[in-house]
């Protein structure tokens, strides 16, 4: 993270890009697939394929142009100039169609969903083809879980360390994440029942399932104390001679349960305290 950064001095971009594209996100797909078209094609002495080529096949198979009057060929400033103006779901449809036909090889999929998740789009390539990594209703739970605020801060930490350019702590997102769970079930406890600072959030969740603030079936409270001693017993919250190795899909994974969790227990709280005003 730049200086400028780290210092708050410029605002970073923490979210995940789901229906936008930043200016530096459009401007890295841009350089990559010049590059890739130079290193492939223009650069390449075992191809025999030219810019002036590369330009036309590019007017005339994706943006369905004709030469303009005058034009002997065309040039790299004519696809600058309509890239410039495209709208974020545009660059993707362009990005598509180059991952299909001129770029199509795994080690160009590898590089650009290098860019995709450095400057967190919403999507990564399988195949060919661009695919979500998180719903809208993940999008959703996160944005709420931290417009709550009954996590302590947790979940933003999580989110700053997701939000980094470069040398994520995964295993903080787990950690924070889990913290913020925790968190909040201390506190609807303590503030609804009889529940103790000191309290595991075992304890916690057992103090709301006993006096009928949550009354999901068994198998699903347990799957999530599953989830907070997976956490726990890998080492992530509490360090062991044994480090289990989070890669970003898990630590994402973890982020986005957790945010949903936070948003349920709110939800039951104003349920729960509409219920004793109208009792």
């Amino acid at each position: 993270m730049k200086f400028s950064e780290r210092m708050g001095f410029v605002e970073v971009d923490n979210v995940i890009q789901f229906k936008s594209m930043s200016q530096r996100l459009k401007n890295d797909i841009f350089n990559f697939w010049r590059d890739e078209i130079e290193r492939l094609y223009l650069n390449n002495p075992y191809s025999n394929h030219n810019e002036t080529e590369i330009n036309e096949f590019l007017w005339t198979h994706y943006f369905h142009e004709t030469k303009p009057i005058g034009y002997d060929y065309i040039d790299t400033s004519q696809i600058t100039a309509y890239y410039k103006i495209m709208k974020f779901y545009e660059v993707y449809d362009f990005l598509e169609f180059l991952m299909q036909t001129l770029l199509n090889n795994p080690v160009d999929t590898k590089k650009i969903n290098q860019v995709l998740e450095l400057n967190h789009s919403g999507f990564r390539f399988i195949g060919n083809q661009l695919e979500p990594i998180s719903s809208e209703t993940d999008i959703k739970n996160l944005e709420s879980g931290l417009n709550l605020s009954i996590d302590d801060g947790h979940l933003q930490k999580a989110i700053n360390e997701l939000g980094k350019r470069e040398n994520i702590n995964l295993n903080t997102i787990m950690k924070e994440s889990i913290d913020a769970v925790e968190t909040a079930t201390h506190q609807i406890a303590a503030e609804l029942f009889d529940g103790q600072p000191k309290d595991t959030m075992g304890r916690s969740i057992a103090i709301l399932k006993d006096n009928g603030f949550i009354e999901n079936h068994p198998a699903y409270l347990k799957a999530f104390s599953n989830l907070y001693g997976y956490s726990s017993d890998g080492g992530i919250r509490h360090p062991k001679n044994r480090d289990y190795k989070v890669d970003q899909a898990e630590a994402t994974f973890m982020l986005e349960i957790c945010s949903a969790f936070i948003s349920m227990l709110s939800l039951k709280k104003s349920d729960y305290k509409t219920k004793d005003l109208n009792k």
